[in-house]
């Protein structure tokens, strides 16, 4: 209710997103799209851009390995309501079983602010066979 009331004052979180142009891929397939970054209410001085890919067993939720997919460090300030796009390339590892009902694949994604805190973004990623 909170957050529904500061977005009616514009006075939001910034946040990221990573858009993809695909939703399905192969193993070994290039992964392209770009990050969104969207300025909050006030000014944000980013610190990095983290993004991971994740497998998991999705029976129970637990994570099977961690793949760091980058690591951008930076010094840039994000105004205030500022959007700010950066591209996005990624090759998938050649080892990876396609996804099942078992098995699910993210691009988890964190933007970490000078003062520590973040904003995330996970997108789910389909592995076919």
């Amino acid at each position: 209710m909170l957050k529904k009331c500061l977005e009616l004052m514009q006075l939001r979180a910034p946040s990221i997103k990573l858009e993809l142009n695909q939703a399905s891929y192969h193993a070994g397939d290039k992964i392209e799209g770009h990050f969104q970054l969207l300025g909050g209410w006030k000014d944000q001085n980013l610190n990095r851009l983290d993004c991971d890919l994740v497998i998991k067993n999705s029976a129970n939720d637990k994570i099977v390995n961690i793949k760091n997919v980058l690591s951008i460090f930076m010094t840039k300030q994000l105004k205030s309501n500022e959007q700010m796009k950066k591209p996005f390339t990624f090759r998938l590892p050649e080892e990876l079983e396609p996804s099942s009902s078992a098995l699910v694949y993210e691009l988890q994604t964190k933007l970490v602010f000078a003062n520590e805190k973040c904003t995330k973004d996970d997108r789910q990623v389909q592995i076919l066979a």
